[in-house]
């Protein structure tokens, strides 16, 4: 392609969104380095330094979904009362203080239930979060624009994931209380950003009362909640890759723990190098399609993870591969799950931003942070019941591998099939905001 042309349609791009956008994009990618340095380890550093079983570190994951889930409900609903930015920077100096605890407790190593509480407190603060943030991005971009916009902002959300967990991965050599210091910092440079940079998104109209009866008019809206529940189905799915996976990976496939945090970075640089055309395929296929089309992509790349042991046994611990003169050693355990990796992230990429979009195109513009909220108890209770039902089949079926991810990609095909089915055209609404 010209260079020239390229950059026209770079600086095109740059023009047809606010200014606020671009500064949340930033954020999110420097925000997610650190979290993408620490959170993948979590069960890991869970299961393999303070000796928790892996049907128990599902439980802890499970139970952090029941306050996650609270989180993003309340957090959505005081950013449509309050507005986005008083939310979002609460939140944000809530998550420095409890990034900040966790290295504490890590060093000083504290018991197992008291990283488990602070984990509790990550998972609230970053819940209350996300709508005010994912609300404010609807509320700044065209509805003809969310399936791109929301696929930019998660480009820079897995620019930070391709940096992170290799920064991780390298930084545990040294010790886990450093990752989560990294983690803080982040989290800091991010707030700063916000705090200067970016202003209010809504004029708030709402009374200041809060009622849980108003959170669940949400539930009214049936085509929503059936979305919901093929959701809660896919991020089941979804859960595995900073669980199960890491698991099943370091301790039945073989590779180490710097190669895990590569694996990571490896999901990270596809999204980056993916997401563009797919948001693109998408905007072809429709939402239904979208929707669908991601859940198989899960389904493909969690089910071949099941055939890596079989692999890793027959071409031996190390393959030799000869470029010229030049030799490498790969481990093929290692090799196959990237080929894994790539299918995972085709359901990534093309999920992601189509859910978003739907969601911002079912929700009243008044009601966007209820929705964004109440989508987010959605994920939230998927990503944790993931490592639970995970943890479970792992610790019964890690002898069948095909079979334990077998059941992980049926689910997967079970929401595809949801999806494709029930999913309609939606109304769209409209942003309160002037674009900037």
């Amino acid at each position: 392609m010209n260079p020239l042309h390229l950059m026209k349609r770079l600086l095109l791009v740059l023009r047809r969104y606010d200014r606020r956008f671009w500064m949340l994009v930033l954020v999110q990618l420097i925000v997610a380095v650190g979290f993408g340095a620490a959170m993948p380890f979590v069960s890991l550093y869970l299961h393999t330094r303070l000796g928790v079983p892996m049907t128990l570190v599902g439980t802890i994951l499970l139970t952090s979904a029941l306050v996650a889930s609270g989180g993003r409900i309340v957090g959505g609903e005081v950013a449509d009362r309050l507005g986005r930015r008083p939310v979002v920077l609460v939140g944000m100096v809530a998550r420095v203080v409890v990034f900040a605890l966790m290295a504490v407790a890590i060093q000083l190593r504290w018991s197992v239930w008291a990283v488990a509480a602070i984990f509790l407190m990550i998972r609230m603060v970053g819940a209350v979060v996300r709508p005010g943030l994912m609300a404010m991005v609807s509320d700044v971009v065209l509805p003809e624009n969310r399936v791109e916009a929301f696929a930019l902002f998660r480009i820079g959300t897995n620019a930070g994931w391709a940096i992170g967990p290799a920064v991780g991965g390298f930084m545990i050599s040294v010790s886990y209380a450093s990752v989560f210091a990294l983690t803080t910092i982040a989290s800091l440079i991010g707030l700063v950003l916000v705090m200067l940079f970016v202003r209010e998104s809504i004029q708030t109209t709402e009374p200041q009362r809060f009622a849980l009866r108003r959170i669940l008019d949400v539930g009214k809206d049936v085509r929503f909640l059936i979305f919901c529940g093929w959701g809660v189905l896919l991020f089941v799915v979804m859960a595995q890759f900073a669980s199960t996976l890491a698991v099943f990976s370091t301790q039945d496939i073989g590779i180490t723990e710097s190669q895990l945090g590569w694996l990571f970075t490896v999901n990270g640089i596809f999204v980056v190098l993916f997401q563009w055309p797919a948001a693109r395929l998408a905007a072809r296929v429709g939402i239904r399609g979208g929707l669908a089309l991601g859940c198989l992509g899960y389904a493909a790349g969690y089910f071949t993870v099941g055939l890596a042991p079989s692999l890793a046994r027959i071409f031996g611990p190390l393959v030799q591969i000869s470029l010229g003169n030049m030799v490498f050693s790969v481990a093929p355990g290692f090799a196959f799950l990237v080929g894994s990796m790539m299918l995972i992230t085709l359901g990534e990429v093309v999920f992601s931003p189509v859910s978003m979009a739907a969601v911002a195109n079912m929700a009243p513009a008044a009601r966007m942070g209820r929705y964004m909220g109440f989508f987010g108890l959605t994920e939230a209770l998927g990503w944790s019941l993931g490592p639970f039902i995970g943890g479970a089949l792992y610790d019964r079926l890690a002898i069948a591998p095909i079979m334990l991810w077998g059941i992980i990609a049926l689910i997967g095909i079970t929401a595809a099939a949801g999806f494709a089915l029930t999913q309609k055209r939606e109304s769209v609404s409209q942003p309160q905001t002037q674009i900037e």
